[in-house]
């Protein structure tokens, strides 16, 4: 049976999540859980040759070595760059955006660092201090390209994703502040001794002000003889004494837990000054000085510079602008259903309302019908009743008639309209008829319709009388 590919085993491996600490000969890998705030769950070291100029094979090695250990096929690795791969120091610059500062510390790298003349990766992050005159401090840090995109190429070639690379002075103060609750207000001075030397670190509110690094020297871990642990703490404490700004800070000691790191937390706890401020953490004594770096770079954050090289960058703007036109398709995919969906709804309800309009049509044109024929009547009454008001009331205008007339005359036939009464009838005195009536107010325009005449039998002359009748307001 043919042995399986290493892709076929990595694939049946738990994905992973590391952080490490890369110095020139040595490694520290720490395997993380949990996403937001990871806890280093186990360490482990190697040695390591240092990188050449074709990139550094050994880093992918020794990678793939340590997963295999872990058992872990792959994930997220972020990278802290110990000393001698990576500078960090406190600059006050101009105060611009994150691209500018690190364009400028890019290009006066040299005067900053103590850098070769080749390409640089380069960033700064705005520390939250008080400004000097117009210039603000920021966190500033740099290191070979070259170097950046070997270890990406061998995180790579060992089967991770490159997450985060920082500094080590950025990642020690986050792995600090994730540890020690004390160093995360006030001031603290931590003590740091790593694979890349040792140096006294200036936390403000957990964040970094100030960076010295102490003469190049083994660390603890690495002493090779008594004398040197002794010299280390007798550099360390009289960098403390002669400094009256680190006057009664706490200090935090990082440096492992072997022997000669608890050889130097006593020389520093012996000291008279020095001893009552030194905090004490179980948790930062269980864990090597790099697997504290390392932490502290995958929880850094944006408050660390990023020393990501370019390919690493472009692969991120790939992988973003991929994702961004998936979500977009996605998006008009949903988008497109969505529509479709309420369209079919309003079909639906729109059959459902067709179908009742149907039903109620018959109803609904009786009702119509009624409502029409009601209006009809009403308009006909409304007429009626405007006719009523305009028109004389005649049987007052008869009465009044009867009252004017003489006593000795009466009617035969009164005709009325609206302009006015025609009356025939007879009279002992046909002349005193239109006197009569005009002295009554009610008729105007009183005159005789034809000539007065008399005929056999009658009591007296027959009149016939023509008048208008007047206004209302001259009858009042």
């Amino acid at each position: 049976m043919s042995e399986p590919r290493p892709e076929a085993r990595r694939s049946r491996l738990r994905r992973a999540r590391l952080a490490l600490a890369v110095g020139p000969g040595h490694l520290v890998a720490v395997r993380l859980r949990g996403i937001t705030s990871p806890r280093p769950v186990e360490v482990l070291q190697c040695d390591l040759a240092p990188p050449s100029d074709d990139g550094w094979p050994e880093l992918a090695e020794a990678l793939r070595d340590l997963a295999r250990e872990m058992g872990v096929g792959g994930g997220r690795v972020d990278v802290a760059l110990l000393r001698r791969l990576a500078h960090a120091r406190v600059l006050p610059l101009p105060p611009m955006g994150r691209a500018e500062l690190a364009a400028l510390v890019r290009r006066g790298a040299r005067r900053h660092f103590a850098v070769r003349d080749e390409a640089l990766v380069a960033d700064a992050v705005r520390l939250p201090l008080a400004r000097t005159g117009s210039l603000a401090p920021a966190l500033a840090a740099c290191a070979p390209a070259a170097l950046a995109e070997a270890v990406a190429s061998a995180c790579a070639a060992a089967g991770f994703r490159v997450g985060a690379m920082a500094p080590t002075a950025a990642a020690l103060a986050a792995g600090v502040r994730a540890l020690v609750p004390q160093a995360r207000r006030g001031r603290a001075l931590v003590v740091a001794c790593t694979a890349g030397g040792a140096e006294l670190l200036l936390l403000h509110g957990g964040v970094p002000v100030r960076i010295q690094p102490l003469a190049a020297s083994p660390s603890p871990a690495s002493a090779q003889s008594a004398d040197d642990v002794p010299s280390l703490a007798a550099r360390v404490l009289e960098t403390v004494h002669g400094d009256e700004e680190l006057a009664g800070v706490a200090v935090v000691v990082v440096c492992g837990d072997d022997e000669g790191a608890h050889e130097l937390r006593e020389a520093l706890l012996d000291d008279e000054v020095l001893g009552a401020c030194v905090a004490v953490s179980a948790a930062l004594e269980r864990l090597p000085a790099e697997a504290v770096v390392a932490l502290g770079a995958a929880r850094a954050g944006a408050q660390s510079p990023a020393l990501v090289p370019a390919s690493v960058v472009a692969a991120r703007v790939r992988s973003a602008r991929r994702r961004v036109a998936v979500y977009a398709s996605a998006s008009v995919v949903l988008l497109a259903t969505a529509a479709g969906l309420h369209l079919d709804g309003v079909r639906r309800e729109a059959a459902a309302v067709e179908v009742r309009r149907r039903e109620i049509r018959r109803p609904v044109k009786d009702a119509l019908e009624a409502r029409a024929a009601v209006e009809t009547v009403r308009a006909r009454l409304e007429t009626l009743a405007r006719l009523e008001s305009a028109a004389p009331a005649w049987t007052g205008e008869i009465a009044a008639l009867a009252r004017a007339l003489p006593d000795s005359a009466h009617l035969r036939t009164l005709a009325a309209d609206s302009g006015g009464l025609r009356m025939a009838g007879v009279a002992r005195s046909a002349s005193a008829v239109v006197p009569a009536l005009e002295q009554t107010r009610r008729y105007e325009r009183v005159s005789l319709a034809a000539p007065v005449r008399w005929e056999q039998g009658d009591p007296g002359e027959r009149f016939d009388v023509a008048a208008s009748l007047a206004d209302r307001a001259g009858r009042q």
